[in-house]
């Protein structure tokens, strides 16, 4: 639509995504949430945009006007290749002897202690074995019916970049947590897949972001997860800044305090120390990683 900040934008600079209620004005650099967009339509603080919002949403909720949620609209995902019944299934017992493209998946992840070689029921990895993601190994994510909602396609060499996401998904990586238990008393928040299936063989509930640079919408998600919610980024300065931003953003959304534990110490992620036959349950019990997130902070000044 038309940018609201510049006059007679004929080339609709501006932007709003209707079902997280994000914008931006591509004309002036302008963004924010839909509070924000309330704030500067009505020439009104970002604290009184707010309350004016929630006591209209309470008023309506008291008096049963309240319109129905808008649906959103489905796409068809044309990127999602059938990896179920067209790429390879790579298992802990899969025939590596049969394909050398398997035989490379088959080591990396075997390398990685990322098989539960005493559960036959573990989610499976795939390679793709044409398209765009020809060769790379699949990371499917699934919801609890066992249904395929994302994906990343990992590298299984030096090929960058290392990971390939969806290019026609309905929905951004930033907004994907790979799947826990969301009724768990805890989870960790890592940043890569990987990671996160890491903690699980290990019997830890954990999620992760993607990367090290938590969205809104990512946090808003865990904003509703009654647990303990544990930030486990990586052991650098990537993943530092990430600590930095998931704290500014949780106390936007006034989540409970943070409770902040790295990898152990001498490994960069948690799937080198899982890897290496750390005991990653102990880690999280001891003393030393039961840090808040100001005591974090004040390592890292």
């Amino acid at each position: 639509m038309p940018s609201i900040f510049v006059a007679n934008d004929w080339k609709c600079h501006f932007s709003v995504n209707t079902q997280t209620g994000l914008w931006q004005d591509f004309k002036t650099g302008r963004s924010g949430n839909f509070i924000h967009l309330f704030a500067e339509v009505e020439n009104l603080s970002y604290k009184k945009a707010l309350s004016k919002l929630l006591f209209k949403d309470l008023m309506e909720e008291v008096s049963g006007e309240k319109e129905a949620k808008i649906e959103p609209v489905i796409r068809k995902i044309t990127d999602f290749p059938n990896f179920l019944e067209e790429g390879l299934v790579v298992t802990a017992d899969s025939d590596t002897e049969s394909n050398d493209l398997l035989e490379k998946a088959w080591m990396l992840l075997y390398d990685r202690g990322l098989f539960n070689l005493e559960d036959d029921e573990t989610e499976p990895f795939y390679v793709a074995t044409s398209g765009r993601y020809k060769g790379r190994l699949i990371i499917p994510f699934k919801d609890p019916e066992g249904a395929l909602f994302f994906f990343q396609a990992r590298a299984l060499g030096d090929e960058q970049p290392k990971y390939l996401n969806p290019l026609d998904s309905p929905v951004k990586p930033s907004h994907i947590l790979y799947p826990f238990d969301e009724a768990a008393a805890s989870v960790v928040v890592c940043e890569g897949p990987l990671d996160a299936r890491s903690l699980q063989l290990q019997g830890i509930n954990a999620t992760c972001t993607l990367g090290s640079s938590i969205s809104d919408t990512q946090i808003s998600a865990l904003s509703r997860f009654h647990g303990k919610v544990i930030v486990g980024y990586d052991n650098d300065s990537a993943g530092d800044r990430g600590l930095r931003k998931f704290e500014s953003l949780r106390l936007e959304k006034r989540m409970t305090k943070l409770h902040v534990c790295p990898p152990p110490r001498g490994y960069k992620d948690w799937n080198s120390a899982h890897a290496q036959g750390y005991d990653l349950k102990d880690w999280l019990k001891t003393e030393t990683c039961r840090y808040d997130f100001n005591y974090k902070l004040s390592t890292l000044l």
